[in-house]
């Protein structure tokens, strides 16, 4: 090993990394440029479209926001009356919302229904009784997390349900 190579080594670089002075890099692989891993752009939801973004909502939008996550409490029907009375008057921001949580209520009611209807036959096998308490915890966490965003659109942040957020963005747009 040569004294180059040597010094590479204790700076931690592979003698391969970098061809030396006057050396052509033929025969090696290319040498990746750009940031480091940790500084590269982590995948995730592109942020908002600023008709969507809360801190450009007026508080009255906001409000709006927060009862449309609220009605979704009571099923699906909240959002979709709210949505269906107050589509012609209201911001591109309350529509978001209102879809969005008229969408993630009927998703939740789905999948607690199904669960609970799977349970039935399961109670034979004693299986069923895991299957319904795993569709009410469905249910409530439907519930918890409609309250979720409420609470956050009220304050002011932006909120996007997993799964149906950004679905309900793209049909917006």
């Amino acid at each position: 090993m040569n004294e180059q190579e040597n010094n590479k080594q204790t700076q931690g670089e592979s003698p391969e990394a970098a061809p030396a002075e006057g050396e052509s890099n033929e025969g090696r692989p290319p040498v990746a440029e750009g940031p480091p891993p940790e500084q590269a752009a982590v995948g995730g939801p592109p942020p908002l479209p600023p008709e969507l973004q809360a801190a450009n909502a007026p508080k009255e939008d906001r409000n709006m926001a927060m009862i449309a996550h609220l009605l979704g409490l009571v099923g699906f029907l909240g959002p979709l009356i709210l949505y269906l009375v107050k589509k012609d008057e209201s911001s591109e921001y309350v529509k978001f919302h209102m879809k969005q949580s008229m969408w993630w209520q009927i998703w939740a009611n789905v999948a607690a229904f199904g669960l609970g209807i799977i349970s039935i036959p399961l109670f034979y096998i004693c299986v069923g009784i895991l299957t319904f308490l795993l569709a009410i915890a469905v249910a409530m966490a439907a519930w918890i997390y409609a309250i979720i965003g409420a609470v956050q659109t009220s304050g002011g942040k932006d909120f996007e349900y997993l799964w149906v957020g950004s679905w309900v963005r793209r049909s917006m747009m």
